[in-house]
């Protein structure tokens, strides 16, 4: 009795089974995505280090805690594997007379007739090295997804905790990079928006993006506070400083959409917060009306400052001005729906988005802005994976929805309750789902490995919330 008892304690602790080396994971995988994978591109040289890292945790995490995992999330493992398997057999060789019977391969065919080449075998992929680069990208997230599915509740509010440290630094990076100079040191990738704020980000939007995202976030861990009433003031205090933060960096970023995520993250916030039950009494009303004055002058401050520095930065002027590419955006989108219609139902290959829009281009569109992706990642998930992929984003969408039906069931949970963690923590986290699928409308921030494996936290915790609904 006594050594069941020893084992629960340093099984709570983490001390023992996969609990430690799945936080480690986690947190690495976490911190090294935040510091070298923030861009969308496929030639940024820290790849050298974060894909070789990815892999040997992927191989760690499956050995650790592959079982546990599966034990805890068959569906979100089922739908990664699928979302693997579709990229397989995107780069898997094809007969001749096979490849050249898919819809949209004439123009390829075309080029090795008038060669005088005679037809080689190739996969259903356009450009395979861009096929091949969107499946070495998964490993980061499916070895999150194992580490994380393993964690325990304690283990995911550290989690939670350590995004909005990174979130607010990247905010203050992006502050200082917005009233610095505007090719200054602290732009950590080549092709970036030079004078905003872009944060650990290479794009304006991810960066907004991830601020944004970050307001349901601050809810849930004011919702989980468990302390005295005196600290509790200290806490909302510090909250709606970090929120009047957020909403200085999210200016200073330039994104018209980092405006209207901003709007939907405050909304899904009040969604998500639910008063903490402080433990204890109050020492006296006058110090809980002093804390509370201190607090709100702390963050009126912050808010005005915040303000002052961002309207005399070029962001504010970003947001008024007429913007060329955001208009190529629009006047593209023919042509894309053109493109996916030739190439369904197989699709041009996961990746190949850049080739296959310089078939189409017309050459009234042709300018000096580089358009590397269709800025609606439905639109381009469709054109490049075809009927399977439409499949998978409904698979998702069901599972998402699924996720809120449970939440929405739960969302008169009381704090004494044992599965008030998980709701919160599913409630922030099909925030964190629902914009940034709201973000990929228009933009791409799935396309960035720091952004892709912060959905798939999220997307735990929805799971997490599910599975105690059930039990």
């Amino acid at each position: 009795m006594q050594t069941n008892f020893l084992n629960r304690i340093r099984g709570k602790a983490g001390i023992d089974g996969p609990g430690r080396p799945a936080f480690v994971i986690a947190l690495v995988l976490l911190g090294a995505a935040f510091l070298m994978a923030g861009s969308g591109r496929d030639d940024i040289v820290s790849l050298l280090v974060w894909r070789p890292l990815s892999a040997v945790l992927l191989c760690v995490a499956a050995v650790t805690c592959g079982g546990e995992a599966w034990r805890r999330g068959k569906p979100l493992l089922l739908f990664a594997l699928a979302v693997a398997l579709l990229l397989v057999l995107h780069v898997i060789p094809l007969p001749p007379s096979v490849w050249t019977a898919l819809p949209g391969r004439e123009v390829v065919a075309d080029v090795y007739r008038a060669a005088g080449m005679q037809m080689p075998w190739q996969p259903l992929s356009m450009a395979q090295a861009r096929t091949w680069n969107a499946l070495f990208s998964l490993m980061g997230p499916i070895a999150l997804l194992i580490a994380a599915l393993a964690l325990d509740l304690r283990r995911h509010r550290q989690i939670l905790q350590f995004l909005i440290v990174v979130g607010l630094l990247s905010g203050v990076i992006g502050m200082i990079q917005a009233i610095g100079p505007s090719n200054g040191a602290l732009y950590f990738y080549r092709i970036t928006n030079n004078g905003l704020g872009v944060g650990l980000f290479a794009n304006r939007n991810h960066q907004a993006a991830l601020l944004a995202t970050l307001y349901p976030l601050l809810a849930a861990n004011l919702s989980l506070f468990k302390g005295k009433p005196d600290t509790l003031f200290f806490h909302k205090a510090m909250t709606l400083t970090g929120a009047c933060l957020l909403l200085s960096f999210i200016l200073m970023t330039g994104s018209r959409a980092g405006i209207v995520l901003a709007a939907a993250g405050l909304a899904l916030a009040w969604w998500v917060y639910r008063a903490p039950a402080a433990q204890g009494r109050v020492v006296g009303m006058r110090g809980r009306h002093r804390s509370r004055l201190v607090g709100l002058g702390i963050a009126a401050f912050l808010l005005v400052v915040g303000l002052v520095v961002a309207a005399n930065t070029p962001a504010l002027d970003r947001l008024l001005e007429t913007d060329p590419a955001s208009e190529l955006r629009f006047s593209s989108f023919p042509i894309l729906a053109e493109a996916t219609r030739r190439f369904f139902p197989f699709g041009s290959g996961i990746g190949t988005f850049v080739e296959v829009y310089q078939i189409f281009e017309p050459d009234r569109l042709v300018s000096p802005f580089y358009f590397n992706h269709a800025h609606n990642d439905y639109l381009e998930w469709l054109l490049t994976g075809g009927l399977p992929a439409l499949l998978l984003l409904l698979w998702a969408a069901y599972m998402a929805s699924v996720a809120f039906a449970s939440l929405w069931r739960s969302r008169r949970v009381a704090a004494e309750e044992g599965d008030y963690a998980a709701q919160i923590l599913g409630r922030a986290g099909f925030a964190v789902v629902a914009m940034l699928a709201l973000a990929s409308v228009t933009d791409y921030p799935l396309r960035v490995p720091s952004l892709l494996l912060y959905i798939t936290i999220a997307a735990v915790w929805c799971a997490n919330a599910y599975g105690f609904n059930r039990k």
